[in-house]
């Protein structure tokens, strides 16, 4: 077969040849089909191209294939298009095209769970957690036993506080993985949440002597959640032995503001790097819990300055703005939240607010009505769920 094809009517007629993104030439549909069934993931674009299409109408003169291509470059599933492409005419059997549509049906899944995955991932990153959660369902329709997945809707659902649901995708999640630490991590962190403090101490010290960090960083956070804050920080001092991280430090700060050492809390904070937005949000927190609105408003700005499409240091800034009584900045701040959160309820809430400060109780009014409205459809997709998990 391969003999036959490096000679070709069209290559006998002098017609110009079709040059491949790797650099060889075709001189027929015979050798696309041929090279697309011999590396299809070399070649997934090659023969979907306008160009491709207007070689064979415009070189090879065969319109019929040339219209049968066009109908194919309409097909949306990259499955569908890889078979019409290869039965264009009788140049394999369908013993073999079955031969090879289950690879080219994995290949289709595979990317199209990455691009969903990838598409989740950045809307996780802007903190866009319900539209993430929407990316990494629709990844999961295409790959039903990916824990990674169920991960990342888990980690979503935390971040929203809806911890019910957490729980049903982190355990569908370590029911596939039974090994992975950072999903045993991201339960430990949820019952921790969910003040299940009998199981979440059982996953602690099941913890590997290996990442003894690791250990005492979450004994830290039980004991913080317990109230019982000298072992918490006692728990922290271990884990800053074998890691000096400023995260560490954000927890002793918290534990000195419960205990009512506001001094101590701000020496911590002094000493901490702003070398993250995470940790400048942190920051700004506790800022907050000591009445330094001033302060706080200035670890948001600065974090403000190094991403200007997250919604959450907008939401803050209007928060600490209306605290500070300048409603102008707190109404356009908030105005900046809600372009990039439109329907998230804590920046409603927020604008809320900001409304009733500003005396203009009827669209306070109609933004709680939305809100109220919004947490009800969240009730009822919560019983659905949580029904058909059961």
């Amino acid at each position: 077969m391969e003999a036959s094809l490096k000679l070709s009517m069209a290559e006998d007629r002098k017609i110009s040849p079709y040059r491949l993104t790797n650099g060889i030439n075709i001189y027929s549909i015979e050798e696309a089909i041929y090279l697309f069934y011999k590396n299809f993931k070399e070649y997934s674009t090659d023969f979907f191209e306008d160009k491709f299409i207007n070689w064979v109408y415009n070189e090879l003169l065969n319109i019929d294939i040339a219209n049968k291509l066009l109908d194919i470059k309409r097909q949306q599933s990259f499955y569908q298009k890889s078979i019409d492409f290869l039965t264009l005419n009788n140049f394999y059997t369908l013993e073999e095209i079955e031969n090879i549509s289950l690879e080219l049906f994995n290949w289709e899944k595979r990317g199209q769970v990455e691009r969903k995955k990838i598409k989740g991932d950045r809307l996780f990153k802007e903190n866009m957690f319900e539209k993430a959660i929407e990316s990494y369902k629709d990844a999961i329709d295409f790959d039903i036993s990916n824990p990674i997945l169920y991960n990342n809707v888990g980690i979503c659902y935390i971040r929203l506080k809806k911890y019910d649901l957490a729980l049903i995708y982190l355990k569908k999640a370590i029911n596939i993985d039974p090994n992975n630490i950072d999903i045993i991590f991201n339960i430990i962190e949820l019952l921790i949440e969910k003040e299940d403090f009998e199981q979440a101490e059982e996953y602690i010290n099941n913890i590997d002597e290996s990442m003894i960090y690791n250990k005492y960083y979450y004994l830290g956070e039980l004991y913080f959640k317990q109230k019982y804050y000298d072992k918490s920080k006692s728990s922290f001092a271990k884990a800053y032995l074998f890691k000096k991280s400023d995260n560490i430090l954000l927890k002793f700060a918290n534990c000195y503001i419960k205990q009512g050492l506001y001094d101590k809390a701000s020496k911590c904070l002094e000493s901490i790097e702003d070398n993250s937005i995470d940790i400048l949000i942190d920051k700004s927190d506790i800022y907050e819990q000591l009445n330094n609105i001033p302060m706080a408003i200035k670890a948001i700005e600065k974090a403000n300055f190094y991403d200007r499409n997250n919604y959450i240091l907008w939401l803050k800034l209007a928060k600490y703005y209306r605290q500070e009584y300048n409603l102008l900045k707190a109404e356009g701040a908030i105005y900046k939240a809600y372009t990039l959160a439109p329907d998230n309820e804590q920046v409603l809430f927020e604008q809320s607010l900001i409304k009733k400060s500003q005396g203009k109780f009827k669209e306070y009014q109609n933004i709680l009505s939305k809100i109220v409205q919004k947490a009800s459809e969240d009730y009822r997709e919560n019983l659905h769920i949580n029904s058909n998990n059961k």
